[in-house]
């Protein structure tokens, strides 16, 4: 009995490795290309369904896709009907893995793991590892299926097993929650399908268990993403809501169905497939197919009052605008110098909602706290350095590379000093505690406000005075820093020794902010010097 239970896991441990091999490396080669496509194929519905069933065949992980949506939806690149309409379709693409495993082709799966692991050991290139990866998980998965199988079959002689089987035939409800709690452990329902395929070919479980079956595991994915579906927020959230309905909807109706078929006598599903698939593996991959077709027809006819419900139950949180893009939505990959131009107008926002990190420390502030407006504009800056590095791989003119170089250097800058202000704003709140320092915290407060949004506006006018002035604002012998300097070098008079590792944080934090602001200045000059 040890060595079956031991060969039942073996076979699903082999099985879900090897479903993640796939996905992991499916994704390496598509995650990519899927988000570049993603954002040219949904001119119209019909494109954007077809996109989504070749990327589901190709990708095989909706959890995958789920986040890569999400992501283009918080950059404003995609509304939520296109990515929902693309979730449709690859939700019916990822039935593509389920009709491979059911051919029988037991030999080439003992070729195709073995020489993929052979392969993998000799060759290093990592593009040539990606393309055994998917090899070695489709192998893993079709002998997973079989090494399980062989683990299962002994116990058809044991009669507490053949009782199990005849007693959950009858009590169709235990492959149902059998099957949610598997589809829970797993996260996938596509991998619940294979064990359910690989049951029903050897007899294992009949038809309408194998089924009910793979009605379960949908349920129970569906309770996993509700978990994980927390991670997300705003209109991202929509998406795993939509997910969660695809498959409880697919999961009922045929839930549904299968009673009416068989404690009403209707012939439906069992019957239509009776008539022409004989075998039990061929039959539970079509039953996928459907249950997956059923729910995209339904979800492609509803997707303007279902996406006008999303928008109202789960409205856009407070930091979607402010992560954004608003200008990148014009980025065409084929034109470098047009796309900088873009990056300029992005980065100038992204100086705008630095400067608002300062107005999160005033007592009647009534907006998005400095948390949100920090998460909103790291988000907004990968979307800027994304955009970045796509300009890199294009060819381009020494001038239009000196420009590319000058914006990389201009977006860690950015990024070093919102995370620089959105410390040092917390520190000013600190500090604002401390009777001895509340009144250098308010200067500090008011110093980092006026140079920020005088940057903002700088970058805006673009004149030479005004870059010579902020330069000389933001040097190390402003009168913020010398009032700094001079009240740590008086930091005897100040007893507590709390107030003196604060004052010396302060000292540090506004350092770092003005000597960022009058980096970010320098870099300007150069180029403004030479467009003069």
């Amino acid at each position: 009995m040890i060595a079956v239970i031991g060969k039942i896991l073996l076979g699903l441990g082999l099985m879900f490795t090897g479903v993640q091999m796939l996905a992991s490396g499916l994704q390496q080669l598509g995650g990519r290309q899927f988000r570049i496509l993603a954002t040219r194929y949904v001119s119209s519905r019909p494109r954007a369904l077809v996109f989504g069933l070749g990327s589901g065949a190709v990708m095989q992980s909706t959890s995958a896709a789920l986040v890569i949506l999400a992501s283009l939806i918080s950059a404003g690149m995609l509304t939520v009907s296109q990515a929902i309409t693309i979730l449709t379709g690859f939700s019916v693409g990822n039935c593509a893995l389920v009709f491979i495993v059911s051919l029988d082709i037991t030999i080439g799966v003992m070729f195709l793991v073995g020489l993929c692991g052979i392969a993998m050991y000799l060759i290093k290139d990592d593009r040539y590892r990606t393309y055994l990866l998917i090899g070695l998980g489709l192998g893993l998965i079709f002998f997973g299926i079989q090494m399980m199988v062989a683990g299962v079959k002994p116990l058809r002689q044991e009669a507490w097993f053949t009782g199990a089987m005849a007693f959950s035939r009858d009590h169709s409800l235990l492959s149902v929650m059998a099957g949610i709690a598997l589809g829970f452990i797993a996260q996938s329902s596509t991998a619940v399908a294979l064990v359910a395929i690989g049951l029903a070919r050897e007899s294992i479980l009949s038809g309408p268990q194998a089924f009910l079956f793979m009605y379960g595991a949908a349920i129970g994915s569906t309770i996993f993403k509700v978990v994980i579906g927390q991670a997300f927020r705003g209109t991202s959230r929509q998406l795993v809501r939509f997910v969660n309905m695809f498959n409880l909807f697919g999961a009922l109706v045929f839930i549904l169905l299968y009673y009416l078929e068989v404690h009403g006598h209707v012939p439906l599903v069992m019957a239509l497939l009776d008539s022409f698939l004989p075998d039990l593996d061929d039959q539970a991959a079509w039953v996928f197919l459907l249950f997956n077709m059923t729910s995209a027809v339904f979800f492609f006819a509803i997707n303007g009052p279902l996406t006008r419900w999303l928008a109202r139950s789960l409205p856009p949180s407070a930091e979607e605008g402010l992560s954004h893009p608003k200008y990148l939505a014009e980025f065409r990959q084929e034109l470098p110098d047009s796309g900088i131009g873009l990056i300029r107008l992005e980065q100038t926002r992204e100086l705008e909602q630095i400067a608002e990190f300062v107005s999160t420390a005033r007592k009647n502030y009534r907006g998005a706290n400095l948390a949100t407006r920090h998460k909103a504009f790291k988000a907004l800056a990968n979307e800027v350095a994304a955009a970045t590095a796509a300009i890199a791989a294009m060819p381009m003119q020494p001038e239009t590379a000196g420009d590319h170089a000058y914006t990389q250097t201009r977006q860690a800058l950015l990024e070093q000093l919102a995370d620089g202000t959105a410390s040092g704003v917390g520190i000013i709140r600190k500090a604002s505690g401390y009777p001895a320092l509340a009144g250098l915290a308010d200067a500090c407060l008011e110093s980092i406000d006026f140079l920020l949004n005088y940057a903002a506006d700088t970058e805006k006018t673009n004149t030479p005075e005004q870059l010579r002035t902020l330069q000389e604002l933001s040097s190390g012998n402003s009168a913020t820093m010398e009032q700094l300097r001079q009240a740590y070098m008086d930091s005897d008079r100040i007893v507590s020794p709390h107030d003196k590792g604060c004052l010396l944080d302060l000292t540090v934090a506004m350092e770092k902010i003005i000597w960022l602001i009058n980096r970010l200045i320098s870099l300007r000059q150069p180029e403004n010097e030479q467009a003069g």
